[in-house]
């Protein structure tokens, strides 16, 4: 019994050596893109593109890891002017018509881009690319492309010519989060002109001061003076300061919603301290649906719009308030600015809506500054965290645990076969089922939690405040939650069921600082695996 019980166990130390020799080399092979000045070279990019905005610079860092560090003999990059894309970089080819590389802007490339934000095979694109051109991407074995956008704007596309390491997972992750990075660069420098536009209508309008009162299109020059400000819920009080200061307003106060759908609306006063609780949202948005942005009205027009609103009229007048407006920031920021004054309201309007459109474009900037800023701790597959957000994070949270005695739980997990769905019904198909999966993480975790793309199909999971028992708990049930889940694959019309493995660790009994923590939880999740997979354990 004893020399069984021996072979069962030197089996299990053998099963659990293997698998993490394989894992060693997977991640190896992964690394072979990603070494030291590879690194270096990745976070310089991230710099110039988010930081500086610098195009040149950005495109150079792409341009370098494709070649030094992805290996890709051949790239050709396509950049939009207007309605065409033309030819703005190529490397590895020598005598080529030069004509040949351009294709017209459709929206049915548009579209089929926006399917394939990380490199896929030029097929895909055949039927929207001139045919000359798709002849010569295939006689320079060009089989690649990935698409260079923000939202809306698409900035230019990618071929490269493919080998063993752009058929890599790390290929993928790596080459989106650089089109990303250069998507940003070209961002930032739109809205940098933008700034530049701004800040010359605001010379120009200091110098001259001819600008008549009646004009409603002239910025506002007492708001361009804020336009380097960038932290948008900041800029939305400083707004309204220098509104009431430049109108000469003798009272003023602002009640605005947040971007987040879900957020309470907000109320900003000109420092009387209003003890008025803001609206319910629904209340505030039809009361918003139903006013003119030009046209002023009474106090009294609040009660009329919903009766809800009663309380806010009853309040905004006992701090003598008596006429309000639409002051729209933004499609997702409405507000509406309340005032008094000794002034008639109608004289007022004009240079209200000056100001509003001047405040528009002021918090359109700001905004788009926060989103691009956000691109870097963001993974442009699943929109969770990425791996830099997420060790920012866990060093933050670890020094808080430790400030105030307190424990913290790591998770780590991954899918148990994801590579399985890959090979049967393609890389598209895992990736849906990564972005499926990153929604189902986001609503099945506290505020105070964090969760993060680890790389792969590997995620990560802080929750601050908690314990074994907590942590033993919620694995439980996020694994079952994940095995009750049927993914959806679009182009198959197929629903999948899918696993998952984890592994915990809690500070401090695990480890006690960020690297140990993350080797404890890792530790745990390989003898998951080795277990059977679709399992949860604590380190």
């Amino acid at each position: 019994m004893q020399t069984v019980s021996l072979i069962v166990l030197a089996g299990l130390v053998v099963l659990l050596s293997t698998l993490l020799f394989v894992r060693i080399l997977r991640e190896r092979r992964a690394a072979i893109i990603f070494d030291q000045s590879g690194l270096d070279r990745f976070a310089e990019l991230i710099r110039t593109s988010i930081v500086e905005g610098d195009i040149q610079a950005a495109a150079t860092h792409v341009a370098s890891m494709l070649r030094e560090h992805c290996g890709c003999d051949k790239i050709i990059f396509l950049r939009r002017r207007g309605g065409l894309f033309e030819l703005s970089y190529y490397f590895g080819l020598d005598d080529f018509n030069r004509r040949i590389l351009h294709a017209r802007y459709t929206q049915g490339l548009v579209e089929v881009l926006r399917l394939h934000m990380v490199p896929d095979s030029i097929e895909h694109l055949r039927d929207h690319l001139p045919r000359k051109l798709v002849d010569c991407l295939r006689s320079w074995e060009c089989d690649l492309f990935f698409p260079v956008f923000w939202r809306d704007h698409l900035y230019g596309i990618y071929f490269v010519a493919g080998n063993e390491q752009t058929r890599s997972p790390a290929f993928r992750l790596v080459i989106s989060s650089m089109a990303q990075a250069l998507s940003a660069a070209y961002h930032v420098k739109w809205h940098e002109d933008k700034l530049g536009r701004l800040q010359e209508q605001l010379f120009t309008l200091e110098t001259s001061r001819k600008t008549p009162v009646a004009d409603t299109t002239a910025p506002s020059t007492a708001l361009l003076k804020l336009v380097r400000h960038r932290d948008s819920e900041t800029l939305v009080g400083m707004i309204v300061d220098e509104v009431r200061k430049d109108l000469e307003l003798e009272k003023c106060a602002f009640i605005y919603s947040q971007k987040d759908d879900e957020a309470p609306v907000r109320l900003h006063s000109d420092g009387s301290r209003l003890q008025i609780l803001p609206p319910p949202r629904r209340s505030f948005d039809h009361l918003v649906s139903k006013l003119d942005p030009d046209v002023p009205c009474d106090i009294g027009c609040l009660s009329q719009a919903d009766e809800a609103l009663l309380p806010l009229q009853k309040g905004l007048s006992e701090a003598g308030l008596s006429h309000l407006v639409s002051f729209r920031l933004t499609p997702k920021r409405s507000g509406v600015l309340v005032w008094s004054d000794r002034r008639s309201a109608a004289l007022l309007a004009a240079e209200i809506g000056r100001h509003r459109l001047t405040a528009s474009e002021l918090m359109a900037n700001a905004e788009s500054f926060e989103e691009v800023e956000s691109l870097s701790y963001t993974d442009s597959l699943t929109g969770l965290a990425n791996l830099r957000y997420l060790m920012r994070r866990l060093e933050e949270e670890i020094d808080r645990a430790r400030r105030y005695d307190r424990s913290l739980v790591l998770i780590m997990f991954d899918l148990d076969d994801l590579k399985g769905i890959n090979d049967h019904y393609g890389h598209q198909a895992g990736d849906q089922v990564l972005r499926q999966l990153g929604d189902l993480l986001r609503k099945s975790l506290r505020s105070i939690d964090v969760v993060a793309r680890y790389g792969g199909d590997e995620f990560c999971i802080i929750m601050p405040e908690s314990d074994r028992a907590t942590c033993e708990q919620f694995m439980n049930r996020l694994q079952q939650k994940i095995a009750e889940t049927r993914f959806r694959l679009e182009q198959s019309h197929l629903d999948v069921a899918c696993t998952v493995s984890l592994g915990g660790a809690v500070f401090p009994l695990s480890a006690d600082n960020p690297e140990g923590l993350i080797y404890a939880a890792d530790m745990a999740l390989l003898k998951a695996k080795a277990m059977g997979r679709n399992r949860a354990l604590v380190s």
